[in-house]
């Protein structure tokens, strides 16, 4: 219980009337000076009085309800709305100030509140709030400054219960694309399909022949039957598995914008699998060189939950990467052939792990490896050269990019698949990717 801004000017009122009363006794001395000094002490009296009942009445305190309104689930990255439903329970008016114990890595917004509650009366305080990381995030009771009912004191009061909400990653733009029809998805991609309808793997149905279909499509004997050309469609290959092996090691923290290397990772990995998906294929994940984890391959409308569940609080660590290891256990956890897709940052530094870990991945699977490339070296290689130090800038990013190709390019002639990318490109060119696999017949 603290004294109200209103109770402070009293006293002070108070005090310098008590100056004035004196000085009246001082330089009045006449019974109408000590007819108003009765008065005054009088009034001063009462305004005690009233200062110490309001301060024992404490009813207020336990008037006012809270109850969170906050989904289980929501999104990094995105502004997310929490209502607080606040109740008076008193038979008369309350003001308070409240504010919520939000979790460390969100910003909010609108907070704190002065609310006025009538009698019997209820509210509801808004407010937005803006996760920075990833993860379990709890909030504790919301914070009230309650006024007395004379507004003479201001009790401070926790309501409510504590609760933990998942901070996902991004995954709005999966819902996004789950309202559009499948071309429209790809479109929006930038996703490139150059095969034609009817040219997949799988035998789909017989149809009439149309103009332009491949002879070798044409059923001769369903033709024969039928006294006219009839073609066989085919569909991409279902049933196969894919599984993304996560770098969360040191290198994967390094940031172009606000996002880190593995943030963009774990999005395009997000929304690739739910390509995969709805393509009928299976996905699972495995993270090495921090917190390891292993999702075996899952399908189905509810794998993409899954694969949220399961990574949604997985950070990049300060490890160094030891990819040889993960393709070790990924092959004692797996055998069975699958695409196996290395999300990493590749250097010159980790070509004998880099030919090690695929070369034994190879045995069993298909590999690709996405490396995401830093927009910085990009720049400066595009920047103009005006000085001696642009120069040598401009020679080190070159020499990297180049180290960079050299690797890339040996790795491409050990039979591996290769994407290189900017890391705001990497679900574009994995899916892409993707595609052109799924359409060569090699998953």
């Amino acid at each position: 219980m603290r004294p109200s801004k209103a109770l402070l000017i009293i006293i002070g009122a108070l005090f310098a009337g008590s100056l004035v009363v004196a000085g009246f006794r001082l330089w009045l001395p006449n019974p109408n000076a000590q007819n108003f000094t009765v008065v005054w002490w009088a009034l001063f009296t009462a305004f005690c009085l009233a200062i110490i009942i309001d301060g024992l009445d404490t009813r207020c305190k336990s008037a006012v309800q809270v109850v969170r309104r906050v989904s289980a689930n929501i999104s990094l990255g995105v502004r997310n709305r929490v209502r607080l439903q606040v109740t008076n329970d008193a038979p008369y008016t309350v003001r308070f100030t409240i504010t919520d114990s939000y979790p460390a890595q969100v910003r909010v917004r609108h907070l704190p509140r002065a609310v006025e509650l009538p009698p019997n009366g209820e509210a509801t305080v808004s407010y937005e709030l803006y996760p920075t990381a990833r993860g379990n995030a709890t909030f504790g009771r919301a914070q009230l400054r309650i006024k007395s009912r004379w507004r003479l004191w201001e009790f401070r009061q926790e309501s409510g219960e504590g609760e933990t909400v998942r901070i996902f990653p991004n995954f709005t733009a999966i819902k996004y694309f789950q309202d559009l029809r499948h071309e429209q998805q790809l479109s929006q991609l930038g996703v490139h399909r150059r095969q034609r309808r009817g040219e997949g793997s799988d035998f789909r149905q017989l149809r009439e022949y149309r103009e332009g279909d491949p002879l070798r499509q044409v059923d001769w004997k369903a033709s024969s039957r039928h006294n006219r050309l009839i073609s066989r469609e085919y569909q991409d290959e279902r049933d196969q598995e894919i599984v993304f092996l996560l770098d969360c090691g040191r290198r994967m923290r390094a940031k172009d914008g606000e996002l880190s290397h593995f943030e963009h990772a774990l999005n395009a990995l997000l929304l690739m699998s739910y390509i995969a998906l709805r393509q009928g294929d299976s996905v699972g994940i495995m993270t090495y060189a921090g917190e390891r984890r292993w999702l075996p391959p899952v399908k189905g409308p509810s794998a993409i939950n899954a694969l949220l569940n399961r990574v949604y609080d997985v950070h990049s660590s300060t490890e160094t990467s030891d990819t040889r290891q993960a393709a070790e256990q990924l092959i004692g956890q797996h055998r069975k052939r699958s695409l196996v897709i290395l999300l990493t940052n590749v250097t010159i530094d980790d070509r004998d792990d880099l030919m090690e870990s695929t070369g034994l991945l190879r045995s069993n699977h298909l590999v690709m490896v996405a490396s995401l490339r830093e927009e910085h070296i990009d720049n400066t290689v595009n920047t103009p050269v005006t000085s001696f130090d642009s120069a040598l800038a401009y020679s080190g990013a070159m020499q990297l990019l180049e180290q960079r190709r050299r690797l890339l390019k040996s790795l491409q002639l050990k039979d591996l698949h290769i994407v290189d990318t900017l890391a705001r490109n990497l679900h574009i060119n994995l899916v892409n990717k993707y595609w052109e696999l799924k359409r060569g017949g090699l998953i």
